[in-house]
């Protein structure tokens, strides 16, 4: 059996916008609305927006380190060539 946390996260991630009202959660679920935060915050790559929102949280550091390599890697075979 999986449990909720995953569940949830699983089916915020595969909607359109990568959230999820609370009640929408607690009818997914098949629980009560108040028991929703308590799942959410027990998810690792969820958030509550207000009190009636759940989204995905996006790491954006990636973006970042990906680039910064980029550049480091372009800078050192820049210099290794001449």
């Amino acid at each position: 059996m999986i449990p909720l946390q995953v569940e949830l996260q699983r089916a915020v991630k595969a909607t359109k916008d990568e959230a999820m009202t609370v009640e929408q959660a607690a009818e997914y679920l098949k629980v009560n609305v108040e028991e929703v935060p308590m799942i959410v915050a027990q998810a690792d790559d969820l958030k509550m927006i207000g009190d009636d929102a759940i989204i995905a949280k996006r790491d954006k550091t990636n973006g970042w380190l990906l680039w910064a390599m980029v550049l480091v890697l372009f800078f050192v075979i820049a210099v290794g060539w001449e």
